[in-house]
């Protein structure tokens, strides 16, 4: 009988025991990130940034690499502690910092300005999706593949011109915009009906890009960049002087 009360404390004891080492490792594992393909996620002045985000493992550390249409941005100096992940991701002190759980990144990324002070946007990340803007594309969108000229306008009223050239299957949609800062941008969305949705983080410059195509065949829209950039634009197909030389197209997929 002495035997048998012992025996029963005993059993409970390794069972309470086992589950804890199993919740442990399962607690562990979900503060380490899944490699893989995630759609993440930059908030820019109350919209949304999005863009492709990959994490791979190489001798034992972690990888990331920035996906925007056909650019790679590879990003190695990355660390994980106690389920938080940092990156840096230029020589300019840009960093990433999100907390690790199970499938998803949460956290922020920090871009230095010229003028040294810091712009932080909120940052998340979920594990496994591929879309972009568009989860649910439709069938019949505009065509807006092709070379544009585009004409900004500051929310101060100056205005500065740059040229998209954009390439368009179905409705992805990638390609390079010149911003008005003069550099060069790899961008990557979707087109959904007449509206265009594209974006852009290279580690270094957030930019996005929200327009609709007239019935003219001409762009027009928002450009946000960073925590404080935003201009309006126009854009009209390489070549026209007059909106209304520019034919309205259709795509034909």
């Amino acid at each position: 009988m002495t035997a048998r009360r012992f025996a029963r404390p005993l059993l409970a004891l390794s069972v309470l025991l086992t589950t804890g080492a199993i919740l442990a490792g399962c607690e562990s594992r979900s503060r380490e990130p899944q490699t893989g393909s995630y759609r993440a996620v930059l908030e820019v002045q109350g919209q949304e940034l999005p863009f492709g985000l990959e994490i791979a493992q190489q001798s034992g550390r972690y990888v990331l690499t920035l996906v925007n249409g056909e650019e790679r941005v590879r990003v190695t100096d990355v660390s994980l502690a106690d389920g938080q992940l940092t990156a840096r991701l230029s020589k300019d002190g840009n960093t990433l910092s999100a907390r690790v759980r199970g499938g998803t990144l949460e956290g922020e990324v920090s871009l230095q300005r010229e003028d040294g002070t810091p712009e932080v946007l909120p940052f998340s990340a979920e594990f496994g999706q591929s879309w972009r803007f568009v989860e649910t594309p439709l069938t019949d969108n505009a065509d807006v593949s092709g070379r544009w000229t585009v004409t900004y306008t500051g929310d101060a009223g100056g205005t500065t011109i740059g040229r998209a050239e954009l390439t368009q299957s179905f409705e992805r949609v990638t390609g390079t915009v010149l911003a008005p800062t003069g550099e060069q941008r790899s961008v990557a969305g979707e087109v959904r009906g007449d509206e265009l949705f594209l974006s852009g983080f290279d580690g270094v410059s957030a930019d996005l890009y929200r327009a609709r195509l007239d019935a003219d065949g001409n762009l027009a829209g928002d450009h946000w960049s960073g925590t404080r950039g935003h201009e309006r634009f126009r854009a009209l197909p390489a070549g026209a002087h007059h909106p209304h030389d520019a034919a309205s197209r259709k795509a034909t997929s």
